[in-house]
C-alpha cells in the first residue's frame, strides 16, 4: 500500500480510523462519484487512491463520519475528526466554487502564509546586516547590504538547477527537468496534438533519470515539445512550482471563476497557449508570467484532468505515479543514512 505523497514524496503518515485505508491522517472521500483521497499535511495536496478496494473505504469513511460527534458540515462538505487525530472530510454535491474553496484554498492559503514568512525572515535579515554593516563596515554599507541578496540568490539558484520538477519520456529516451528550467516554460499552441497545446521547456537527457535531485548543474539541456499525455503531466507537476507563493482566497475565487469559463482543462490551456506565427517565429506564453489567478485555474485544472483521467480507466498511470514516489522517497530517505545504519536495518528486516 503507497504511503507517500506524490508531489512533495513526504510521509502521508497513518491513521486507525479506517482499517481499509489506513494511509494519511487526513483522507477526504465522495460517495457518489467513488473517489478517495490521501491529504498531504505537508504540502495539502490531495492523493487520488488507485486501490481496488476503494468502495470498501469510502463506505467505512461514511460510517465512521456519521458515528462521530466532533463534526462541522454545510449542506454538501463536512470535516470529523476522529479518536486518534484523523481527520475526514465528506464531499457530497457541492457546487464548483464550495469544493475549490475545501480543496484548493487551504493549499494556495498555505503557500502565500509560507511566502509571507520568508518574506519577514529576508526583510529581518536585510534589517540585520545593514546594523552589522553599518558597525562594522563603515563606508562599506552597500557592500554589507548586498551580501546577503547575493548569497541568497546563490543557494536559492544552486538548489532549483538540481530540484527535479518531471521526469518524462518520449521517442528519444528519458528526460528530467529542474526547478530552474520552469522560468523559461512556454505554453504553446500545438493543433495537431492531443488537446491542442504543449508545454515547450529545456530538459535534460539521461538514461536513468535521478531521484528527487539531479547529480548538478546539466550543460546539456535542450529545449523539448511536451504534448498529449507528457504534457498534461508536465502541467500537472510543474504548476505547484510556478505557483509557489501561492494566493489569498479571492484569487482562488477569480481561478474558480476562470476555469469556468473555460469549461475544461484543455479548453483553458488552448485559451492561453501562443500560436505560432507564420513567419516560423514564435509568439510564446510563459507559465510563470500569467496571472495569478490564471496560474492558480491551470494548476486546479490539471489535477482535476489526471483525476478524470484516472476515473475513466486509466489506473495504471496513477499507481506508477504512487509507485514513483515511494522509489523517490526511498532514494532520499537511504541518501541520509549512513551505508553501516542501512545494511544494519537490512539484516535485522531478514531476521524478522
Amino acid at each position: 500500500m503507497y504511503s507517500t505523497c506524490t508531489f512533495c514524496h513526504a510521509s502521508l503518515g497513518r491513521n486507525e480510523a479506517l482499517e481499509r485505508f489506513p494511509v494519511g491522517r487526513k483522507v477526504a472521500f465522495d460517495s457518489s462519484k467513488g473517489r478517495l483521497w490521501a491529504v498531504c499535511l505537508a504540502c495539502r495536496q490531495w492523493n487520488l487512491s488507485p486501490l481496488e478496494t476503494r468502495w470498501e473505504a469510502i463506505e467505512e469513511g461514511e460510517k465512521r463520519f456519521r458515528d462521530t460527534r466532533l463534526r462541522v458540515s454545510t449542506d454538501q462538505i463536512g470535516l470529523a475528526r476522529m479518536r486518534d487525530g484523523t481527520e475526514l472530510i465528506r464531499i457530497g454535491e457541492p457546487q464548483r466554487p464550495e469544493f475549490a474553496a475545501w480543496r484548493y484554498g487551504d493549499r494556495f492559503r498555505a503557500r502565500w502564509r509560507r511566502t509571507l514568512l520568508w518574506g519577514g525572515a529576508g526583510v529581518a535579515a536585510v534589517v540585520s546586516a545593514k546594523m552589522w554593516g553599518s558597525a562594522l563596515l563603515g563606508a562599506s554599507l552597500l557592500g554589507g547590504l548586498q551580501l546577503p541578496h547575493a548569497l541568497y540568490a546563490l543557494l536559492r539558484d544552486g538548489y532549483r538547477s538540481r530540484l527535479v520538477v518531471g521526469r518524462f519520456v518520449d521517442a528519444d529516451g528519458s528526460m528530467y527537468v529542474t526547478a530552474a528550467s520552469l522560468d523559461g516554460a512556454m505554453l504553446v499552441s500545438e493543433p495537431d496534438a492531443p488537446g491542442g497545446w504543449g508545454i515547450d521547456v529545456q530538459a535534460i537527457r539521461a538514461s536513468h533519470p535521478p531521484g528527487r535531485f539531479a547529480p548538478g548543474p546539466a550543460a546539456t539541456d535542450k529545449t523539448v515539445s511536451l504534448t498529449g499525455a507528457n504534457g498534461a503531466e508536465a502541467a500537472r507537476s510543474f504548476l505547484p512550482h510556478v505557483n509557489a507563493t501561492g494566493g489569498m482566497s479571492q484569487t482562488v475565487r477569480e481561478a474558480v471563476r476562470v476555469l469556468e469559463e473555460a469549461g475544461s482543462a484543455d479548453a483553458l490551456f488552448r485559451k492561453i497557449a501562443a500560436p505560432r506565427s507564420g513567419d516560423g517565429s514564435w509568439r510564446l506564453t510563459g507559465l510563470s508570467r500569467q496571472p495569478a489567478d490564471y496560474r492558480l485555474a491551470m494548476e486546479m485544472a490539471a489535477h482535476e484532468e489526471a483525476e478524470r483521467r484516472a476515473l475513466e480507466g486509466e489506473l495504471a498511470a496513477l499507481e506508477a505515479q504512487w509507485k514513483g514516489a515511494e522509489e523517490i522517497a526511498a532514494i532520499a530517505d537511504d541518501l541520509t543514512l549512513p551505508m553501516r545504519v542501512s545494511e544494519r536495518l537490512e539484516r535485522l528486516l531478514k531476521d524478522r
